[in-house]
């Protein structure tokens, strides 16, 4: 059972890349986590899972589950991944942020530079 206190690797809004998943094409596949789905079971996974709805951030790109119950791949834009299998891109924080206020970069470019 997970600890209420654990450190989720996403949270909503953030950029993430898939390192694990039951099909290899799902690895690697860059996401935008768009919501929670709380805690939930997941297959193959013991006991309860933090799950997030994801969104594919790379246009043509799709995510690939196998549903049992109705015997087919489905091929989707949108879905639930497990918060264990996805790493953050972003650092929390936004502590990946280009500092511009200290020179004139902005001010020196023209807009048909651009």
């Amino acid at each position: 059972m997970m600890n209420e206190t654990q450190k989720l690797n996403c949270e909503v809004g953030a950029l993430a890349i898939t390192v694990n998943a039951k099909f290899s094409g799902n690895i690697g596949k860059v996401v935008r986590v768009i919501d929670s789905l709380g805690m939930m079971p997941w297959p193959e996974i013991d006991g309860l899972v933090h799950v997030w709805q994801v969104e594919i951030a790379a246009e043509g790109s799709f995510l690939y589950y196998f549903y049992p119950n109705k015997h087919q791949l489905d091929v989707q834009s949108t879905g639930p991944i497990p918060d264990c299998f996805l790493r953050r891109l972003v650092p929390e924080n936004d502590q990946l942020r280009l500092e511009f206020e200290d020179c004139q970069t902005r001010e020196a470019i023209e807009p048909s530079t651009l």
